[in-house]
């Protein structure tokens, strides 16, 4: 698997703890970043070897799962304004909410396809570090083995909430390629191209058949 689809696959781990039976929204610690990302990800890898067969069947259930546990965990909001830069800025607050809308739909549907492809033999955190001097935003750093024995740093990024003083993940880096970033780019040269409107109508179209 190359970089750019292992990337969009460990964000999986965390994204997809809807597959667990064992672990609900409610019993998931959000009030400690590292027990989040450790919890979410080891819940995710077992349950992904033990249904591996079943999703092949039906992997849109993906997307039903992730819609019911995942998205108290994520913060795609934030992620759509990074994403957008100074187009967030530029955009309406109809042209806002239709495309977190979109991108939001767009990660559901790029996890759906890549994370049968997940093959992880274990997960591990090694550390944490604060990022900034607020003290509300920690890096969680981890070490992924896959199945075909390459090893990989893992690095998720994530922040408090001030309101509800609960964790949240936004972004994941693996190998210092983040992921954020990554989609920024990409959709910056979209947005030069076709403008905001173009872009949402794009995102829109592919996402029309997921589930």
């Amino acid at each position: 698997m190359n970089r750019r689809g292992f990337l969009t696959s460990a964000m999986v781990l965390v994204m997809s703890i809807g597959l667990s039976s064992g672990v609900q929204a409610g019993q998931v610690d959000t009030s400690d970043p590292v027990k989040l990302v450790k919890t979410l990800s080891q819940t995710v890898i077992d349950e992904l070897n033990a249904q591996r067969e079943a999703l092949k069947q039906d992997p849109k259930k993906i997307k039903a799962f992730a819609n019911q546990y995942v998205l108290p965990f994520v913060d795609t909001e934030k992620m759509a304004r990074y994403v957008m830069g100074v187009y967030w800025r530029r955009a309406t607050p109809q042209q806002r909410q239709a495309f977190v809308k979109e991108f939001t739909e767009t990660l559901l549907r790029s996890y759906a396809n890549s994370m049968l492809n997940l093959k992880i033999k274990s997960f591990e955190v090694t550390g944490s570090q604060p990022e900034g001097r607020r003290g509300d935003r920690v890096i969680v750093s981890s070490k992924v083995i896959q199945a075909d024995g390459n090893v990989s740093k893992v690095q998720y990024r994530a922040y408090q909430d001030k309101k509800t003083h609960q964790w949240k993940l936004y972004d994941i880096v693996i190998e210092n390629v983040s992921m954020l970033l990554s989609y920024r780019k990409t959709y910056a040269s979209a947005f030069q191209q076709k403008g905001i409107d173009g872009v949402i109508a794009e995102m829109r179209k592919k996402n029309k058949d997921f589930g």
